[in-house]
């Protein structure tokens, strides 16, 4: 039998959102019935070597340079007509209008759009210029009118990149994004002991990019806040991110004394153990599509605090998440985090449930993925 060639086009495969949850994918799908190849601009990404351990292909191509696209273009264009791939897997937002029309060019029969974010912004509160808002308009265009499916992980990211009249259609399927949940649900009761445990502190966990987008420097004045009213509650923040950011958050941590109510951990490959040894989670993102994070929070039981800026279709409804606004300020966030972590854990019960019914496990999300394939 041959297998079915699939074709996935995403940045980097560095570490990110996206990336985990295409190696969810990798990891469940059927080796025997697909072949899945990934492209990536960096010579040795973060998840190369899984990728090929596990029978992936990694095709390295250039960046694309809006000057001179042609090498870009060129590049992908003979990656997917040599490979002759049966499925484009397009991740690039906007982007995918160019990427789905080069698969057009080459003969794949079934392109897909995937949408992840309901917004294109960089955190900072700019207005997109006129030259975007044009560049917009045309990709989405493109996408509609050279993919076969157009997916989306939310209802939110389905409006922002297709339009509210595409998700009426019968080729837009909403798939929410999964995590692993097995190691939340196996360990669900394991008592963690040593780093930040049992030192007087309560934690409370983020995970993110380090990035205007992701919001530290607000978790910045909420810890500037917990640390006035005497609380021994510490955010812990997990991930790297942009340089520029980063010398801001640690500058705000330095110059406010937040030391030990604050701790920059960078990337971690132990985020379940974090959680377990955590009383709470905290997420005031700009904006996000459908948070990976937020779905590992709840399957480790942990209140969350998360701000109203994406899609409340993460919530798996046990009465665990606060939604609160940007605007609400420190004082009232920090209230919120206080309330928190009096709180006790969901029941596991509860949390099983709510992954069944919501399709959260990546299982379940390589299985409808693959039955877009097939």
């Amino acid at each position: 039998m041959n297998k079915i060639r699939v074709l996935v086009i995403t940045g980097t495969m560095d570490v990110g959102g996206i990336e985990n949850q295409l190696m969810h994918l990798l990891r469940n799908a059927d080796k025997d019935e697909f072949q899945i190849d990934f492209t990536s601009t960096m010579e040795h990404s973060y998840y190369r070597d899984e990728i090929e351990r596990l029978g992936g292909g990694y095709i390295q191509i250039p960046e694309m340079n809006w000057k001179k696209p042609k090498e870009y273009c060129r590049a992908l264009y003979q990656v997917m007509k040599n490979g002759k791939y049966d499925v484009v897997h397009s991740h690039e937002l906007f982007h995918s209008g160019i990427v789905l029309k080069l698969a057009y060019q080459a003969g794949i029969k079934k392109r897909i759009a995937h949408a992840h974010n309901w917004s294109d912004g960089d955190g900072t509160g700019k207005k997109r210029s006129p030259a975007r808002e044009l560049y917009n308009a045309v990709m989405r265009s493109m996408i509609l009118k050279y993919s076969t499916e157009q997916v989306a992980c939310s209802t939110l990211a389905g409006e922002f990149l297709y339009g509210k009249e595409t998700l009426k259609k019968s080729s837009h399927h909403l798939v929410f994004n999964s995590v692993d949940t097995t190691k939340f649900i196996e360990q669900y009761d394991k008592q963690e002991t040593g780093e930040f445990c049992d030192d007087g502190w309560i934690n409370v966990l983020q995970v993110g990019r380090v990035t205007a987008v992701k919001n530290q420097l607000f978790l910045a004045k909420i810890a500037a806040e917990l640390k006035a009213r005497g609380d021994k509650i510490r955010i812990l923040c997990a991930g790297n991110g942009d340089r520029e950011y980063v010398e801001k958050v640690q500058n705000a941590i330095r110059e406010g004394g937040l030391s030990d109510h604050m701790k920059m951990l960078g990337v971690r490959g132990d985020v379940d153990a974090l959680m377990r040894k955590s009383q709470a989670f905290v997420l005031p993102s700009q904006y996000e599509g459908m948070p990976l994070v937020m779905i590992e929070a709840q399957a480790s039981g942990l209140p969350c605090v998360a701000a109203n800026t994406f899609s409340h279709e993460v919530d798996y409804e046990i009465g665990t998440v606060k939604w609160m606004e940007l605007s609400d300020g420190a004082a009232a966030w920090a209230d919120a985090l206080e309330n928190a972590v009096r709180m006790k854990r969901a029941k596991k019960e509860d949390v099983v449930q709510a992954i069944e019914t919501k399709r959260f496990d990546s299982r379940m999300f390589a299985e409808t993925i693959c039955s877009l394939y097939r």
